[in-house]
């Protein structure tokens, strides 16, 4: 079979990313644009176009235009995912042996950047429950034991921060960039799980980064707005990051040649959100996602509820089932999630009316209860990470070092050249730089027992 011919194919019900729901939200200017002579909205970077850097075209009008609306200094559109951009806002705010303090639940694509840089991560580690085996949302006296314990003399360039997190859990972020601001930090938000937040003030949602003073936020358009796949923005503020840098930063990772259709797309799934009769529709969804919660949970369902709607979890390990295999049965079934992990499966609903998705999920959830084999006590095991931790010599060292492979079960004691990160979520489990020790390697292999991709592992370590 044709890639092509896969990208045609038909589910029941697709509750992942994008969030379009495979184009039934897309914007209506890039539907027009999709409906044209195939290929005739391919074009290079025409002076009338210009680039998401350059000071003249039509880019950087619209993103002027649209920095204005949000009111943030600037925006820097993207098609090399967030990844592309977080990368780029941690290489304007870090220089080469610096710091950088950032939350264990970071995206793999940070830990590749100070790999590559040669930035220090100073990571902090986050509350977890036992019961769902998620990191809890950051806590103002949490945040502030973390900085009573970082020695603030170390040459530390910014703090880095998530938030919401993959399953929707949100903090208050206010008063964690405060207290950063108070040590003259600058504060970079990944929040490319929470784009939608930004357009919803009033709409009882978390408070989006930029209105809580961050100095740069970045949004994956296609996670949480209807974009198309790769596409985000960058928005930049304050005054403890240089423009310049940023410029710099992001004409260096940014490719010579973006794609103009996913160029477009970032403006016209912004626009879409901006104009207040398509807000209007998509509150509306909104509200019927928590009126699909609340219906589910009237049905004894066993669902977490987080800060973001759009986010169905369902708590399989109540019924002593892991999410893995509850995400086979559903995909078997014809709903397809978004993310197993050893406790729970999260679907996406998207920005798409979900019509039949009570019934179908009802469904299938009391023939998954009837069918599977049940675990009687599944028990996530607390990461095993100090409140705060760097890796014992250099991230960037270890990543250019000479390796080995050897099986992860026998490399207690060694300090890892490699970054272990299922995906998703892509959260890294551990970093190159890391001595490994046997409290890592149990929870590892704890979670292996559910998650193919740990089992069996091999890991490069350093050549001692």
């Amino acid at each position: 079979m044709r890639i092509s011919s896969f990208l045609n194919k038909k589910f029941l019900k697709s509750f992942f990313f994008p969030a379009h729901n495979r184009g039934k939200a897309l914007p209506k200017g890039l539907i027009k644009l999709l409906k044209m002579k195939p290929g005739i909205w391919d074009l290079p970077e025409l002076p009338e176009l210009g680039s998401t850097l350059s000071n003249n075209g039509l880019i950087p009008k619209v993103q002027s235009s649209i920095s204005k609306e949000v009111n943030t200094k600037r925006c820097f559109f993207g098609v090399n995912g967030a990844s592309g951009l977080i990368q780029s806002g941690i290489i304007s705010m870090a220089n080469p042996g610096e710091y950088l303090i950032m939350p264990r639940n970071i995206h793999t694509s940070v830990i590749k950047i100070c790999a590559l840089q040669n930035i220090i991560p100073i990571f902090f580690d986050l509350e977890f429950s036992k019961e769902t085996g998620h990191f809890k949302p950051i806590t103002v006296s949490w945040f502030q034991k973390v900085f009573n314990n970082i020695d603030l003399s170390k040459n530390i360039a910014g703090v880095i921060l998530v938030n919401p997190y993959y399953q929707g859990y949100s903090a208050d972020l206010s008063p964690l960039i405060n207290i950063c601001h108070d040590h003259n930090l600058p504060v970079l938000v990944d929040e490319a799980h929470g784009t939608y937040f930004l357009f919803c003030e009033g709409f009882n949602l978390p408070k989006s980064a930029i209105k809580s003073n961050a100095d740069l936020v970045i949004h994956s358009l296609h996670k949480s707005l209807n974009g198309l796949t790769q596409t985000a923005v960058l928005w930049y503020n304050g005054e403890l990051i240089e423009e310049n840098n940023l410029v710099k930063s992001i004409n260096s990772l940014q490719t010579t040649s973006p794609n103009s259709l996913l160029i477009s797309s970032c403006e016209e799934s912004i626009k879409d959100w901006i104009n207040k009769r398509n807000l209007c529709k998509y509150k509306k969804r909104i509200t019927e996602s928590k009126e699909i919660f609340k219906e589910l949970t009237q049905k004894n369902i066993p669902l977490v509820e987080t800060q973001d709607p759009l986010k169905i979890i369902l708590n399989t390990s109540i019924f002593g089932i892991d999410g893995f295999s509850a995400d086979k049965f559903f995909y078997k079934n014809g709903l397809i999630a978004e993310l197993p992990e050893m406790m729970t499966l999260t679907f996406c609903l998207g920005f798409a009316k979900q019509k039949d998705f009570i019934y179908l999920f009802e469904k299938i959830w009391k023939k998954l209860l009837l069918e599977t084999k049940r675990t009687h006590f599944l028990n996530p095991i607390k990461p095993p990470f100090k409140l705060v931790d760097s890796p014992e010599i250099p991230i960037g060292y270890a990543w250019r070092s000479k390796t080995k492979s050897i099986p992860l079960s026998k490399s207690i004691g060694k300090i890892s050249g490699d970054i272990i990160c299922p995906y998703p979520p892509g959260i890294p489990l551990i970093v190159p730089g890391e001595r490994i020790n046997k409290e890592r390697i149990e929870w590892i292999e704890n979670q292996s027992l559910y998650c193919k991709d740990l089992v069996n592992s091999y890991i490069r370590v350093l050549h001692t």
